[in-house]
């Protein structure tokens, strides 16, 4: 039997089976989500034992500009804002940079392994969000960079983030988008579809759906990288190929910086492709709102 939709409590249809999990699709609000989702206390030990980012080490530059793009839109948003929270802060970069900027910060990560590596002087709170530590304490901006994917009820802690503004204040929400050419094309292979970490997938329309209308939504866009439209183009050129039978045909990055023996024929493909055509053309994913990652900007009045 299949199950009703979390946000909407309309009927879903089973789209997607990974490594053994299943992924439900719902008209109505046009939302993927994760079903059974995993207890409270599965998803809670897991980021505060077992939760590792390698990715935010290895992209700390790319966190950084975007972290910086990202402040500088907030902050020309509410110019008379000062302080920030950051709500699943990680290792710390976006936090770091706001503090260049003259932001008083506040940051929660639940995973203790990223705590211990973070950047800032500033301490981070280690606890999951909502949390009575930040009780009574208000915030001009407070962002959800890849956050509510994550979280077994997204609308409650998009509800809890919104209370904590101040009159004006900005909530920044950064997810992956479900209207993306990428999911398009990739369907099961979808980069973003990854058990047991990305319990939703969400559309425009569903986060449209979810945000209290006492709040205005001020700017809704969406963005892409590179490799998504090498992830896009590979997946139109192959479709019947499996993830496997696509990488072969382009080099890996990594073997760039080994002792393997490159064949010249895909280290051409790799030059043309991945580092000329695809950071000349991954803009146009974005048209229309296709692009694979969305962002919306939201104030309380």
């Amino acid at each position: 039997m299949n199950p009703k939709c979390p946000l909407c409590f309309k009927k879903a249809s089973l789209k997607h089976i990974v490594q053994s999990y299943r992924y439900y699709f719902c008209n109505s609000c046009t939302t993927l989500f994760l079903n059974p989702i995993p207890p409270s206390k599965t998803i809670h030990d897991y980021y505060q034992k077992d939760f590792s980012y390698s990715a935010g080490i290895v992209n700390e530059k790319l966190i950084r500009t975007r972290s910086q793009i990202i402040l500088n839109k907030l902050m020309r948003l509410n110019p008379q804002g000062s302080k920030l929270l950051d709500i699943g802060s990680g290792y710390g970069f976006f936090l770091d940079e706001a503090q260049k900027k003259g932001l008083k910060i506040t940051g929660i990560e639940p995973s203790k392994e990223l705590i211990k590596h973070t950047v800032t002087a500033t301490p981070i709170i280690n606890d999951r969000f909502p949390t009575n530590k930040l009780r009574n304490k208000k915030f001009d901006f407070i962002t959800l960079v890849h956050i509510i994917e994550h979280v077994k009820n997204p609308k409650e802690i998009i509800r809890q983030a919104l209370l904590l503004l101040n009159p004006q204040g900005i909530l920044y929400i950064e997810t992956p988008n479900i209207d993306s050419h990428l999911y398009r094309y990739e369907k099961e292979n979808y980069t973003f579809l990854t058990p047991p970490d990305h319990l939703w997938i969400f559309s425009q329309y569903s986060l449209e759906k979810i945000i209290p209308k006492r709040y205005q939504i001020l700017k809704i866009s969406t963005y892409s990288y590179p490799e998504h439209f090498m992830g896009t183009l590979k997946a139109l050129v192959n479709k019947n190929k499996t993830n496997r039978q696509i990488d072969r045909l382009i080099i890996n990055k990594d073997k760039l910086n080994s002792k393997q023996k490159v064949n010249p024929i895909k280290l051409f493909k790799y030059i043309i492709f991945d580092l000329v055509l695809a950071r000349l053309c991954y803009r146009i994913l974005n048209i229309h709102q296709h692009g694979s990652i969305l962002e919306l900007y939201i104030k309380k009045k």
